[in-house]
């Protein structure tokens, strides 16, 4: 499953007192070295359109791939297309879901892998990579030929906004390669059989529960031991009422941020559910796999989830189940009722000590391609960041339908800025959605570690660009 577990606190400086088990992984995972603390030269677009990066074909590259929710089948696929260009280069494959395991002491002790989709449970976090200088910014990659049309550079090949969420303080650092959005899903078919409308306001949906729960159906569940899966839910509940300010204040660390009216309304919304008994029972306890499969299983009609949730399950679902997006329903006097978090997802990063940074910027330019980005699509039933790549997965279509207004595209960015508040947030919501504290307590638990972050020298900040 891709989740976002917390990972741990990432730096330079920490990195050395990995644990033993950690560097036992991790040094059997190595395969490429970068000549230590010794940063490696700048790359630079140069006028060859077929290679603009020279890269040197008989060089190793070394990718290491989260092996979740989307898998690795693509990423095969997309070596292959490099094999074929650099025949000569060995490419050194690692598919795992324990990212900070296997490549945290690698950083550490300047031997990172060249390709590194930094996702899921064991992520590194990205506010301490970029902080600490470990990742090489990705303008020469964007300045680049496309790969398809030496005419049109890769920047122009990708749909609007997809960059935001690897820019920090105006530097692309990661090439977020999945255009996601967080949902609510639902399953079509069990709907036009009870004919059930599905929800477009809060109120719709607390009317419905009552009707499911007739039908012996809870209408909720969620991973509770990851609740970070109630993180955009919580938050597109806030910015559809009170627009996307709301979050960007948030973003911001500005003073009273999480005791804004919409944030606390959103917050009593989510708590109503569990004071109304309409979150399937033991869901605080249960794990992604085991709220997927209640979902599966019919015993609710609700999840929040990722729009990966469909390849995911395509194995697993059951016959004639249609998996079916929706945005968050929104609250009375909503004025931003169709924000969503939607962007790019799945944070692909260059180090910049990577022994063949040429390959790494070359191997991201192969994957942007129409080419990748099908072969990408196609394997795992998601949107792609590159415009005019069409899938037939519906799923993807309907997901695309809910991300046509790019107005209504916000992705709260804190979480990923601050590890503290990430921290935080996670155990925050699971107690709210458990009725372990009540919205007052939530928001005010949320100001102070907000309130610590702002105060803090130590940690950088990071704005939006608008």
């Amino acid at each position: 499953m891709r989740k976002s577990s917390a990972a741990p606190n990432f730096s330079r400086r920490r990195l050395l007192g990995t644990t033993a088990a950690g560097v036992a992984a991790t040094s059997l995972a190595a395969c490429a070295t970068s000549g230590g603390d010794e940063d490696t030269e700048a790359v630079t677009v140069g006028d060859d359109a077929e290679n603009p990066f020279g890269v040197d074909g008989s060089a190793p590259l070394d990718v290491v791939i989260f092996d979740g929710g989307f898998g690795d089948e693509y990423a095969v696929q997309h070596q292959e297309m490099y094999r074929s260009a650099f025949p000569d280069a060995e490419i050194a494959h690692l598919a795992t879901q324990a990212i900070a395991e296997t490549q945290q002491t690698r950083f550490a002790q300047g031997e990172p892998c060249d390709v590194l989709d930094n996702s899921g449970a064991q992520q590194i976090p990205m506010d301490a990579l970029v902080s600490d200088g470990e990742l090489a910014e990705l303008t020469p990659l964007l300045d680049a030929p496309s790969y398809d049309d030496p005419n049109v550079t890769v920047r122009e090949t990708l749909r609007d906004g997809v960059l935001d969420a690897g820019t920090f303080n105006g530097k692309v650092y990661a090439m977020n390669y999945v255009f996601s959005a967080w949902t609510i899903w639902y399953d079509a078919a069990l709907f036009a059989d009870k004919g059930w409308t599905p929800p477009t306001t809060w109120d719709e949906m607390l009317a419905l529960c009552p009707d499911i729960q007739a039908e012996g159906i809870a209408p909720w569940t969620y991973a509770g031991q990851h609740p970070v899966y109630l993180y955009d839910m919580f938050l597109m509940l806030a910015g559809r009422h009170g627009g996307v300010e709301i979050l960007k204040a948030i973003d911001h660390l500005e003073p009273h941020a999480w005791h804004q009216d919409s944030v606390v309304a959103a917050a009593e919304a989510m708590y109503g559910l569990w004071e109304a008994g309409y979150i399937l029972e033991g869901t605080p306890g249960i794990d992604h796999i085991q709220s997927q499969t209640a979902f599966n299983d019919h015993e609710a009609a609700f999840i929040p989830v990722g729009s990966w949730l469909p390849n995911e399950q395509k194995g697993i679902a059951p016959e004639g189940f249609e998996y079916a997006p929706m945005g968050v329903p929104h609250l009375e006097g909503s004025v931003q009722p169709g924000l969503i978090s939607a962007g790019g997802e799945e944070p692909f990063v260059v180090p910049e000590k990577a022994a063949n940074k040429p390959g790494a910027y070359e191997y991201l330019r192969i994957m942007l391609s129409k080419q990748g980005s099908q072969i990408f699509g196609d394997t795992v039933q998601a949107a792609t960041i590159v415009k005019g790549v069409e899938l037939d997965n519906l799923a993807a279509q309907l997901t695309d339908e809910l991300v046509s207004n790019p107005d209504d595209l916000f992705q709260p960015r804190f979480r990923f800025w601050y590890t503290k508040m990430d921290e935080e947030v996670r155990p925050a919501l699971g107690g709210l959605m458990a009725g372990e504290i009540d919205p007052e307590q939530f928001v005010d638990r949320m100001q102070n570690v907000a309130d610590e972050t702002a105060e803090d020298d130590g940690v950088e900040k990071f704005t939006h660009e608008s």
